[in-house]
């Protein structure tokens, strides 16, 4: 009897056992331990896009260069990308912060120019100068092109004690008591082919004499007309910060993940005269501004891209194209003589359409 006892306890304890085991098991594929039930979503993992970013604080104003690590190229989440983005850091060498970019801030197109007001290399000084159609190459030349300046002055003979225009006025006082006072323009005594003594004077002012020089060379063509407002500004919404996984450093700006399609070029018209804002040097810009109040006439001459180099010219005035050209200096004594074949073409001052680059 106490053997039947025994196996029936421990069939009961195996019963147990297995009872609890079932449970166990059922509950872990309630948990979800058993297949995927149809319909469920897969999670998707997110895609980034490498955009510029600002690895420093960028003050404006300032010059960016990748090499002084100033920006770098980050992974950025597509559904958090800016309307608009660089994703190259050759598209912000050498520009300018137009207005202050912190540290992890996306580099938008609006936040960097070519240059603008004090947005230009230390060291250089702006000034403007007018210049009419010829004057200004056509307008040929556009921002940042270099440039030198030509300048025509003309130089008349002065006293060198009065420090006024030849000739000089006269009056000669009565030495005795016959003789009257004189006066006039102070020119030479000749003798005429009769004998009789004279008083040889201009009959109008003396010609000037015209010299042409290479003044100021390697000046950058900043901005060619008015300086008009900038009105446009980066608009910096919801910030988000960049996943950990992606390297990021910065935040992120809400928007569209297409880049906005970038505008045509404005087609500006110019008249025909208009201010150059050239980058000198402070020195150049006293030479310019001597030029400008002493009524020399300016005209600029376009550089080839890439040449700095200075250049050694002469002045050019009328014994220099003589000499040079092998002109007589005095006219021969023809029985003949030439006469127009037409009227000289003049240039008509029109307003000038040009593409702004």
């Amino acid at each position: 009897m106490r053997g039947n006892r025994t196996l029936v306890l421990v069939a009961i304890i195996l019963l147990l056992l297995v009872v609890v085991a079932a449970f166990f098991w059922w509950r872990s594929q309630q948990a979800g331990g058993g297949e995927t039930p149809e319909g469920t979503l897969t999670p998707t993992l997110p895609t980034y896009t490498q955009i510029v970013v600002a690895a420093q604080n960028i003050p404006k104003g300032m010059q960016i260069k990748p090499e002084d690590f100033a920006v770098v190229l980050q992974d950025w989440p597509n559904d958090s990308l800016p309307a608009a983005y660089l994703t190259s850091l050759e598209e912000v060498n050498g520009k300018y912060a137009a207005t202050d970019i912190p540290i992890g801030m996306p580099v938008l197109p609006s936040m960097i120019n070519v240059s603008g007001p004090a947005l230009f290399p230390k060291g250089l000084v702006a000034y403007a100068i007018p210049l009419d159609v010829q004057g200004a190459v056509a307008w040929a030349p556009q921002q940042g092109d270099h440039v030198d300046v030509l300048a025509a002055i003309k130089l008349v003979g002065v006293d060198t004690e009065f420090q006024s225009r030849l000739p000089n006025q006269f009056i000669a006082l009565p030495v005795g008591e016959q003789q009257g006072s004189l006066s006039g323009t102070y020119g030479r005594f000749e003798t005429l082919p009769n004998g009789q003594p004279a008083l040889i004077f201009p009959a109008s002012e003396s010609y000037a004499n015209l010299i042409v020089q290479l003044t100021v060379q390697d000046a950058i063509v900043w901005h060619i007309g008015i300086w008009q407002a900038q009105t446009e500004q980066a608009t910096v919404v919801a910030a988000t910060p960049a996943p950990a996984e992606s390297g990021g450093i910065g935040i992120s700006l809400g928007g569209s993940s297409a880049a906005a399609q970038t505008p045509p070029p404005a087609v500006v018209t110019y008249g025909n005269i208009e201010p150059v804002t050239l980058l000198v040097k402070p020195q150049d810009a006293l030479v310019l501004k001597y030029l400008m109040e002493m009524g020399a006439d300016l005209d600029l001459v376009l550089r080839p891209a890439g040449d700095t180099a200075p250049a050694i010219t002469e002045p050019v005035w009328l014994r220099y194209i003589l000499d040079k050209y092998q002109i007589p200096a005095a006219t021969p004594d023809l029985p003949v003589m030439p006469t127009p074949v037409r009227e000289p073409i003049q240039l008509t001052p029109v307003a000038t359409p040009s593409p702004q680059g």
